[in-house]
């Protein structure tokens, strides 16, 4: 199965699961689409920082900086000898495990991206309080969704943050999150992605699941 019309990915949310960006990415090209957006967070939590920052680059694919990326690249890590330096994740192990060039190339991921798709204005931003406040979830009022569309200028906004796919339409366009590639909410606990195709009637949206299970997640996850 192949999309049909010009069709681009949406994913985010990695947190340093590099097998979870590897599952995606496989569902991503089964689809036969070859271009997409990231929403951030790379980096944070997950084992494999380096290799998601290495795939994402060698994709090429558009990226905003998401609030744990920012977290990583300010540096200042806790000491070696700091419990928090050898909990895998965490932002000072995370730190440790990028190079300087990954550490560069998070620095320079920018707080929001515009691209066109077919004619449609496409906005992008992590969803974290330093870009969109209120950040946008399930319950968001329709009228503060429209709200978000004029006050970016889009006729398609794409947030991540919650980790809860969405998509919804309002009278001025289509606001998306893909959902979490590799730190889903349960009950399912497997990587999530969306995508967008211009067809004859417009940007239609579609939100999907790979059916390959994360290891359980920890509320206790280490943040430093």
């Amino acid at each position: 199965m192949s999309s049909r019309y010009p069709a681009l990915a949406l994913i985010g949310d990695i947190h340093g699961r590099f097998s979870a960006l590897t599952a995606v990415l496989g569902a991503v090209r089964g689809l036969g689409i070859t271009d997409g957006l990231c929403t951030g967070d790379v980096v944070m939590r997950g084992p494999d920082p380096g290799r998601c920052i290495a795939q994402l680059r060698a994709l090429g694919w558009p990226t905003v900086v998401g609030n744990t990326d920012q977290k990583v690249a300010a540096g200042h890590p806790r000491p070696p000898e700091h419990p928090a330096s050898s909990r895998t994740g965490s932002r000072s192990w995370s730190y440790r495990r990028l190079d300087q060039e990954d550490l560069a190339w998070l620095k320079s991921l920018p707080l929001v991206v515009r691209v066109t798709f077919e004619g449609a204005r496409v906005v992008m931003t992590h969803g974290h309080p330093e870009t969109l406040s209120p950040a946008i979830s399930a319950d968001t009022t329709d009228r503060e969704l429209e709200r978000q569309l004029r006050a970016f200028d889009a006729d398609v906004l794409v947030v991540g943050h919650t980790h809860e796919a969405m998509a919804r339409s309002v009278r001025n366009g289509t606001v998306i999150n893909p959902g979490a590639v590799g730190e889903s909410r349960g009950p399912d606990w497997q990587p999530h992605w969306a995508w967008i195709e211009a067809t004859p009637d417009g940007i239609t949206a579609h939100l999907e699941v790979v059916r390959d299970p994360l290891a359980p997640q920890r509320d206790d996850t280490p943040e430093d």
